[in-house]
């Protein structure tokens, strides 16, 4: 009996129901016990989490560029709310617009500004095959179709490597507010392009006591003067140029070549012990001279000779070094790679893939 007394109980307490039980002579008791009624608050469903409001960031939209011949470039924009330029950037070869999105996104985030990365013909998402006869006039097809994206704001293009082609093509062709050329090219039929050391390398061991020199020239087609060694002087908008002093593929030489013939404001940066594949406009003395132009007045502040005082400064409060009668700073810093790595330069626009390793750009 105490046994049953203590269950009914217990399930009293707990409030479900109990059923029919037995009295102590065994006989079946009517007494039901009454099922008590839990109510469901509110509370009980929503369990609320909450954080600071974030401030909305840049959108990613898909950039696509129909060509006369058919084929079609893709590359995306990072689009900001309160941009101060538009930059368009021409990467160095196999450069994908899909694999530098984190660097695009700093860059836009650094500068406050609207980015485009378009890939170039055969690269990613584009079609065609890559050639250099089609850069100048793709990079026209790509500023001329993005113009209702750009807005009114000015426009700076950036271009690395083999990028200073179609860069330095459209600053010629175009109105813009700036141009920056990292390891640029010359011309493909420069000697410059190729220094005596380089040249040696290229010739047959049993040929070098009888061989003076050796000429190269590029065995693809290069319609016109299109290379930024004839284009630069053409160029009004404010130029910097950034050159690693121990460039093993574009030499510094080409970068100095084309300060000189350049015949507006001008800006020369070389960065002592960095390679090809080690320049960056994302931190370092190249971050200062990029912001130094985009900070200049009327994106036109750079003069023809820049004085100690002008020379980007050290990250981290490290001195500044003295600069030569180019204006070329002797600042150094290990920068952030943003080029291209050599060993992935196998194929490369119109045959450049088939040229000695100091042309794979």
């Amino acid at each position: 009996m105490k046994l049953r007394l203590l269950l009914l109980s217990a399930l009293l307490l707990s409030g479900t129901a109990c059923g029919y039980y037995r009295s102590a002579k065994g006989s079946v008791s009517s007494h039901i016990v009454r099922t008590r009624t839990h109510v469901i608050e509110e509370v009980d469903v929503f369990h609320p989490e909450q954080y600071m409001v974030r401030p909305e960031t840049p959108t990613r939209r898909n950039v696509e560029v129909p060509l006369p011949d058919g084929s079609t470039l893709r590359g995306y924009a990072i689009i900001r709310l309160d941009p101060r330029a538009n930059i368009i950037y021409f990467g160095g070869n196999h450069e994908l617009a899909q694999v530098a999105t984190t660097k695009i996104m700093r860059m836009s985030e650094i500068y406050q500004a609207n980015v485009i990365i378009v890939d170039y013909r055969g690269y990613g998402a584009s079609t065609g095959n890559p050639e250099v006869r089609h850069l100048p006039d793709d990079a026209l097809q790509i500023f001329d179709n993005t113009s209702e994206l750009r807005g009114q704001l000015p426009n700076i293009v950036v271009g690395y490597s083999i990028g200073s082609i179609p860069a330095a093509y459209l600053a010629a062709k175009r109105s813009l507010a700036g141009i920056v050329l990292m390891a640029p090219i010359t011309s493909f039929d420069d000697d410059d392009m190729y220094p005596k050391k380089m040249r040696r390398k290229l010739k047959p061991w049993y040929r070098v006591p009888m061989a003076r020199s050796v000429k190269v020239k590029p065995g693809f087609e290069i319609p016109g003067r299109i290379e930024p060694l004839h284009q630069i002087p053409q160029v009004r908008a404010p130029l910097l140029l950034i050159h690693g002093e121990n460039d093993k593929t574009v030499p510094v030489q080409c970068s100095k070549k084309l300060f000189e013939l350049a015949r507006g404001q001008k800006k020369l940066l070389v960065m002592p012990g960095l390679g090809h594949e080690e320049l960056s406009v994302l931190e370092g003395p190249g971050a200062d001279a990029m912001r130094e132009l985009l900070g200049s007045s009327e994106f036109g502040g750079y003069s023809h000779s820049p004085s100690k005082s002008e020379q980007p400064a050290f990250v981290g409060g490290l001195p500044k070094q003295p600069t030569n009668s180019l204006g070329e700073s002797a600042n150094a810093l290990d920068c952030a790679g943003n080029g291209v790595s050599r060993r992935q330069a196998g194929s490369g626009m119109g045959g450049v893939g088939d040229l000695p390793v100091l042309l794979r750009l």
